[in-house]
């Protein structure tokens, strides 16, 4: 058997669009098992057809005769949790086993990035835990005091359509905003200063034209935050909300978001997985 597992991933976390990523535990996990057949894919990715397979296009003709694809999934879709990275990041670890028994996690980290443009959420699946892209992806330490909070829309957002609504410039104090926003955020995230991260979250670039894609967005943002939330944004390119939080207070910050939401007609569960300092690895 050959297998790999990847974890979901949240990015941006704020003001650090296309640069901050956090693996968290939910997973994708993909085999090639013994036999023939039609790929399986189960979890989140029921129904999903073989040529809207991210993996099975990246394999093409690499995939060994008698082994069937199998993929079963944790990660929401298109809810700006890092499905399409993950998916990626698992076909190109997969076609390293095939070809060598083993993979190298730069080379799997960059064709991610050259495939799904996202390194962010791809720095975070390969390398686990709080990860900055930069030109040599940076492992950071997220506060263990801090909690991550979920509210997860039944209604996706496709990705592209949220990247095309953004402007094509923007203005030297937005952008001079974002930078000291983003440093904020990184020194909050790893000191768990509370303040800091309600900062840094404040997101100047994307969300202020993704908002409203999100209905509720703002009854859910001043509900996370009635309920201990340091900060609340959206996660990647939505439709989820995250919520950075006093780790006891995560669940009831999620519980709070997703109530919102939901009350404004838009019908959410509320997630607190906890952060993987795990990313891609192999299967027994």
């Amino acid at each position: 058997m050959i297998g790999v597992r990847v974890p979901a991933t949240t990015s941006n976390l704020g003001a650090g669009f296309d640069c901050l990523g956090l693996a968290l535990d939910m997973w994708l996990e993909v085999r090639l098992d013994a036999g023939e057949g039609d790929p399986e894919y189960l979890g989140t990715l029921e129904g999903l057809s073989p040529s809207e397979d991210i993996i099975l296009g990246i394999l093409k003709d690499a995939l060994p005769e008698r082994r069937r694809l199998r993929v079963q999934s944790e990660i929401p879709l298109a809810r700006g949790l890092g499905s399409s990275a993950a998916a990626a990041v698992a076909g190109y670890a997969l076609l390293q086993l095939i070809q060598s028994s083993a993979f190298d996690r730069d080379s799997v980290y960059d064709s991610a990035v050259t495939l799904e443009g996202h390194p962010d959420n791809a720095g975070a699946a390969v390398y686990g835990g709080f990860v900055l892209a930069a030109p040599r992806p940076a492992r950071l330490v997220l506060n263990e005091r801090l909690g991550v909070a979920l509210a997860v829309p039944e209604t996706p957002i496709d990705t592209k359509m949220a990247r095309s609504i953004l402007p094509a410039e923007f203005s030297r104090e937005a952008t001079t905003a974002q930078a000291g926003r983003a440093a904020a955020l990184v020194l909050g995230l790893m000191n768990a200063e509370g303040d800091l991260i309600g900062f840094g979250m404040d997101d100047q670039i994307a969300v202020p034209h993704r908002k409203r894609l999100i209905v509720g967005y703002d009854e859910a943002v001043a509900a996370g935050r009635a309920n201990g939330a340091y900060g609340v944004t959206i996660s990647g390119s939505g439709s989820a909300l995250l919520a950075i939080t006093p780790a006891d207070q995560a669940a009831a910050v999620a519980e709070a978001m997703a109530e919102a939401l939901t009350a404004q007609g838009n019908s959410a569960a509320a997630l607190t997985p906890p952060v993987s300092e795990r990313g891609l690895t192999t299967l027994d």
